[in-house]
């Protein structure tokens, strides 16, 4: 049961991948879309006061400032993904059988399903459970290591 428990927590770990994706891509059209509000330009006439001495509001440099404030705060989320798939890529790059790799990658970065994945790699069910458990082992250890790793520092 104990194993099963720590079996379950490096399959969430590795499940993350594809959803983290989705997300940072979720929030690069949404950095694009803020660029192209700030930058798109149209034409507006507008009255001019020659003799004012009243100061002139910057739409354009607010608009720009408002960009700058956006992106930034979601570059750094971006950054933050890409972190945490550099650690889920890391942890299955730990797996030194070929075999185990295959699958976790196939399983859990392509997202296929067991029937996709058992295909691609000619195992049985049976054959390819087996392999997942290994590799989902040394995952454990890895994410057992990083966490002692973490705590030290």
């Amino acid at each position: 049961m104990a194993n099963e428990r720590i079996c379950n927590q490096a399959k969430e770990f590795l499940n993350r991948y594809r959803h983290l994706v989705q997300r940072r891509e979720s929030l690069l059209r949404e950095i694009d879309m803020i660029r192209a509000r700030a930058t798109s330009t149209s034409i507006r006439l507008k009255d001019v006061s020659v003799m004012s001495s009243s100061k002139v509001h910057d739409q354009m440099a607010e608009d720009a400032a408002i960009l700058a404030d956006s992106t930034a705060a979601l570059d750094a989320l971006v950054k933050d993904i890409d972190s945490a798939l550099v650690s889920v890529l890391s942890a299955i790059d730990a797996v030194q059988d070929e075999k185990q790799k295959t699958l976790l990658t196939l399983r859990y970065i392509e997202g296929l399903s067991w029937q996709q994945v058992q295909e691609r790699m000619a195992y049985e069910h049976t054959q390819a459970m087996v392999i997942h458990g290994r590799g989902l082992l040394v995952v454990k250890d890895w994410l057992k290591e990083r966490t002692k790793t973490d705590i030290d520092l």
